[in-house]
């Protein structure tokens, strides 16, 4: 299947502040996201790779990855949601690493705004579990907005916390025409410029690859005994998304 690809530009109170890119690919039972954005202009230049691995239809996330390259340096984090051992686990890049009992069907920042994608037209509150917080984007009905590409019909939702606002198109293939976002360094507005496809996943089949093999091999998962049962077997991964496809 192909990649779909959505191009956006970014503003600060009407100021050109940098571009973002948007792609997605059903595999199967599973999603594989990334974003990659570049900020400049009145924002301190960055660029910062997401990489995101989901349930195609529950949204429930199974492994996030976050990397950021600025004037300090690049650093970077990975969150896998384990299911199966009932654990959320952490690796940052300066090898400090965490765990924490996985609680909720996580989604992560990626599968979050797929998830606000696919929300059913008459849905007036969507309830989206994060680590740290739940997100609730409350619909507050259609709007026409003048994008980049024409007159589109937009449903508005409002995300709390962070006060952050998403317009989705009301057509096919519910595209987000328009995000805002409150930040330290300001509102940052996202429009909408390209709706495209492509074949691969570059900074999945460059980067993340690439930094697994730096790491090695995968951890192997601790056998069952005969008769025995999995600890968290309930926690909401299922066979598809633990495969790392």
């Amino acid at each position: 299947m192909s990649v779909e690809v959505h191009g956006y530009r970014f503003e600060v109170r009407g100021v050109a502040a940098g571009r973002q890119v948007l792609r997605a690919k059903e595999e199967g039972r599973q999603v594989r996201l990334e974003g990659d954005a570049r900020f400049e202009g009145p924002l301190p230049k960055a660029q910062v790779v997401q990489l995101s691995r989901c349930h195609r239809d529950k949204g429930t996330s199974y492994e996030y990855t976050e990397r950021t390259h600025d004037r300090s340096g690049q650093r970077s984090f990975r969150i896998e949601f384990d299911g199966r051992d009932g654990l959320v686990r952490f690796q940052r890049s300066d090898a400090e690493s965490a765990e924490t009992p996985y609680l909720q069907p996580f989604r992560d920042p990626l599968s979050m705004l797929r998830e606000l994608r696919r929300a059913p037209a008459d849905a007036e509150r969507i309830r989206i579990p994060m680590l740290g917080s739940t997100v609730e984007a409350l619909a507050l009905g259609e709007i026409d907005l003048d994008t980049d590409l024409g007159p589109k019909r937009a449903r508005t939702y409002l995300l709390h916390p962070g006060g952050s606002w998403a317009w989705i198109d009301v057509a096919p293939p519910h595209a987000i025409l328009k995000l805002s976002q409150r930040t330290p360094d300001g509102r940052i507005d996202a429009y909408l410029t390209s709706i495209g496809s492509d074949a691969s996943l570059p900074n999945w089949d460059v980067d993340h690859d690439a930094g697994r093999g730096r790491k090695g091999k995968r951890r192997k998962r601790r056998r069952r005994g005969r008769g025995g049962r999995s600890r968290g077997g309930s926690g909401g991964n299922d066979d598809e998304g633990r495969s790392r496809g």
